[in-house]
């Protein structure tokens, strides 16, 4: 599935990928990126190095299609209630990271459906200190349009690990994911303005 991602990204876009250096082959990691399309998951999956496994949350409605669910089962897509996600589901998602799958999340927790951010939701911060993972900012900066440029930039690691020991509230969570969102935000206007190649 990741080969056809690959094939779809390089020959429908002007794919490039900037600090896949950033990325560690192994250890607990969260790759968080910003989301304005259906296509992001996509563009992320093809810019990762095959070494890396990764897994992802979707919300759970999206796997009430048959067919889609099958997808999304078979490259290990974890169904989510994004208002109130069971012990199990979250146990599952920590169980993933510490099994050296990298996570995919978007901190927003849905599609931003204008040019600006939506804000960071706690859950980013609350799984990477549960998991003490790395978290890698990644930027997406593209049209979406066919045949147009598609940029997916991996920014350098951030530790969270000053807050492993300590007792983190709801709003010290979402706090920390609107930090990590703010380096997101950041790295997206330098691409914008062609600071990152």
């Amino acid at each position: 599935m990741l080969k056809v991602f690959r094939i779809f990204t390089k020959a429908f876009f002007k794919f490039e990928v900037i600090g896949k250096e950033n990325i560690p082959e192994e250890g607990n990691l969260i790759i968080a990126a910003n989301h304005k399309s259906n296509l992001d998951p996509i563009f992320i999956a093809s810019a990762v190095n095959k070494k890396r496994k990764m897994t992802a949350v979707a919300k759970e409605e999206l796997f009430k299609n048959k067919i889609l669910a099958a997808i999304l089962n078979k490259v290990e897509i974890i169904p989510i209630n994004r208002t109130n996600p069971g012990l199990g589901t979250i146990k599952r998602i920590l169980k993933y990271i510490k099994n050296n799958y990298a996570l995919v999340m978007f901190p927003e927790g849905t599609r931003s459906k204008t040019d600006d951010f939506n804000d960071a939701k706690a859950g980013l911060s609350l799984f990477a200190t549960k998991a003490k993972a790395e978290i890698i900012p990644c930027t997406i900066y593209s049209s979406y349009k066919l045949f147009k440029p598609a940029k997916v930039y991996f920014g350098e690691p951030i530790s969270l690990e000053e807050y492993y020991k300590q007792k983190l509230t709801s709003e010290d969570h979402a706090r920390i994911a609107g930090e990590v969102m703010n380096v997101i935000k950041d790295n997206y206007y330098k691409l914008e303005k062609g600071e990152i190649k």
